[in-house]
């Protein structure tokens, strides 16, 4: 009998250490198994600051997701490069997003980058800029009658100018002249400007403020305004929703943490991404940024500003199209449970209105 002893307790040492060496081996595969990876689209302005900033501090990785990034000019860009499957997320304005959901791409909001939300008409990173001589007065927009405006057809400074044309009874295309830019970096309205070759330029930020740094005497016609909510949106596929969700939430984590990070440190932000985008001045940068918000909250004015933004692409773009569902173009469960997980990456916002 005691022998048995003896060799039971032998056998359970054995069992244990088996037990222990494999715990070791299967935490080691677990461990050895690669970070999934989100192939992002991203533009290169301040619009997609925080993007650029989850990536360079770990903040991606901190929850599960090695991001990689793409970076473009323009929202005509970010789309194709989401049709074309050469990512799995894409940044974009409300207005690219509910053009491509027009068109039929099969795209779901599953996050928020730029945006206030506690307004429905924050458009503080759009403004219209004259050069020196131009004739047009500030905040007089019946002087741009018969001058030549550049920007970027189809983006979101070309709805933001339809809008305050409108408002100003002036005909876009009639009463003012458009240079379109294209798809080409929008660092070519401060030359156009400089060069005398247009009287005005529209755009978004950083380059409203590289344009009134770089052309002498230039100055802002209006900033913002409340025409339109200027809201950056992330979207992703939505087989991806479904085959990842875990990857979705860990993703829209990310953002969360980054948002705040880019809140707290927008120096350094400004930073961050003029290593991904040759040619930004940091001064310049540093002033720019002032006129963003970076709040990931889906609320009641961001919702209004999406039935706004769709009510100007039906009258504008897409005439005659049946109405989108604006609830339905957002994938909210993931952000829900990220704002309940981590409460910390919410605490510094403003209270949201009543009802949410």
């Amino acid at each position: 009998q005691a022998m048995t002893t003896i060799y039971c307790r032998k056998l359970a040492r054995v069992l244990l250490g088996a037990v222990m060496a494999w715990t070791i081996v299967a935490a080691g595969i677990a461990s050895a198994q690669p970070m999934p990876v989100v192939e992002l689209v991203v533009g290169n302005n301040f619009g997609h600051l925080p993007m650029f900033v989850g990536v360079e501090k770990g903040l991606f990785k901190k929850h599960g997701v090695d991001v990689k990034l793409k970076v473009v000019n323009t929202g005509t860009e970010m789309v194709g490069a989401m049709q074309k499957s050469e990512v799995q997320a894409g940044d974009m304005s409300v207005t690219t997003f509910l053009k491509a959901r027009h068109a039929g791409d099969p795209f779901r909001v599953v996050g928020i980058i730029m945006s206030d939300a506690t307004r429905s008409n924050a458009d503080e990173p759009l403004a219209i800029v004259a050069r020196k001589d131009s004739g047009i007065r500030p905040g007089n927009i019946g002087d741009l009658k018969g001058k030549k405006v550049a920007l970027a057809k189809a983006q979101t400074s070309d709805e933001y100018l339809k809008m305050v044309l409108a408002r100003g009874n002036l005909k876009y295309g009639v009463d003012v002249e458009i240079v379109d830019i294209g798809n080409v970096s929008q660092t070519q309205l401060a030359t156009l400007l400089k060069e005398g070759k247009v009287d005005a330029t529209v755009c978004w930020e950083p380059f409203n403020t590289i344009v009134l740094e770089q052309a002498a005497g230039s100055y802002e016609v209006i900033r913002g305004g409340g025409y339109l909510s200027y809201i950056m949106v992330v979207t992703v596929h939505e087989p991806m929703l479904k085959a990842s969700p875990e990857v979705v939430r860990n993703f829209v984590a990310g953002l969360a943490a980054a948002s705040q990070y880019t809140r707290k440190n927008r120096g350094e932000a400004v930073e961050i991404i003029a290593k991904w985008v040759p040619g930004m001045d940091l001064g310049v940068g540093k002033k720019a940024i002032q006129h963003i918000s970076f709040d990931p909250r889906v609320s009641q004015p961001v919702m209004k500003a999406f039935e706004a933004a769709e009510d100007d692409v039906l009258q504008n773009t897409v005439k005659g199209a049946p109405r989108l569902n604006v609830p339905e173009q957002f994938a909210t469960q993931a952000l829900t449970e990220v704002e309940k997980a981590y409460p910390q990456y919410f605490s510094d916002l403003p209270p949201l209105p009543a009802g949410r």
